[in-house]
């Protein structure tokens, strides 16, 4: 399971600096919730990988929550559970690690339960690391049918085939 998160933290959960957040220019929301859900199936035989792309609004059984937006079941499963941590007088940092672990099961198991599908690994980028990637890729190339205005995002996209770079495209291709 592949998952694209909209997390303020780094790779190692840290949280990103003012610096790096307004970069991104994608606000200071807590709540992260799972935008990009990609299952990937690879046969032991060799043979070529299949993947499937969940869309995020999809409304489903989340364990827990009873029926959800799939976007949320990682998310909203994190914050519960770390509220509950720190109300128990756990650390901020054990919160933090032990909610996201909860999340992620929580999701894997979302995902498992609506596609009938034994999640084996998984793997998850946020927001900065979208960004790292995309520079180290030297951008991505997208094209769009129609044109893009989404002001609240900064979503600004002409028509046609065009180059994304990190930071400098990340707060407009969040849509």
């Amino acid at each position: 399971l592949l998952v694209g998160t909209d997390s303020r933290t780094d790779a190692h959960g840290n949280p990103l600096s003012e610096e790096e957040i307004a970069a991104l220019r994608a606000g200071n929301e807590v709540v992260s919730n799972t935008d990009t859900l990609v299952l990937v199936r690879i046969p032991n035989d060799g043979s070529s990988a299949t993947a499937i792309s969940i869309t995020r609004d999809a409304y489903v059984a989340v364990p827990g929550l009873g029926k959800s937006k799939i976007n949320g079941a990682y998310g909203i499963t994190k914050e519960n559970e770390r509220q509950k941590l720190l109300d128990r007088g756990t650390s901020e940092e054990e919160a933090e690690r032990l909610s996201t672990e909860k999340g992620r099961q929580t999701l894997i198991r979302t995902v498992a339960d609506l596609t009938g599908v034994t999640i084996d690994h998984y793997a998850e980028i946020g927001l900065l690391g979208f960004v790292l990637l995309t520079d180290a890729v030297d951008g991505v190339e997208v094209c769009l049918n129609e044109p893009v205005y989404e002001p609240l995002s900064g979503a600004d996209f002409s028509a046609g085939t065009q180059t994304l770079h990190g930071s400098d495209e990340i707060g407009r291709a969040h849509v």
